[in-house]
């Protein structure tokens, strides 16, 4: 498997399907982690409750794993090293979706979009 780098003609970066699912099975799994380290000893079995937070950590996860091996591969970084960030935007979804928050807000505040 390789990342293909940018086309000349195009700014379209190609990804085959396996390394894609391979990037969202490990920030899935990421986020399985993340919850069951916030989790620890408060995970009451076949409650629908735990399920659901369990789920919706993991879904977090991977949007933002997809995210940070986008920018992975961006920066034209070696397959292991893509990994490596979206099993990081996996288990650190929360703080890494704040950072980009703040970011984006602090880029839309100067450009005097929002106030």
């Amino acid at each position: 498997m390789s990342i293909p780098n940018h086309l000349e003609t195009s700014e379209v970066v190609l990804l085959e399907m396996e390394i894609l699912l391979t990037i969202v099975a490990t920030g899935a799994w990421g986020g399985f982690v993340s919850y069951l380290l916030k989790a620890k000893k408060k995970i009451s079995h076949g409650t629908n409750k735990s399920v659901m937070s369990c789920l919706t950590q993991i879904v977090i996860s991977c949007f933002t794993s997809f995210l940070l091996s986008a920018l992975a591969i961006e920066k034209e970084l070696s397959f292991n090293m893509v990994l490596l960030a979206a099993g990081l935007g996996g288990v650190f979804a929360a703080p890494i979706l704040k950072l980009f928050g703040d970011k984006v807000r602090k880029i839309l505040e100067d450009n005097k979009i929002i106030k």
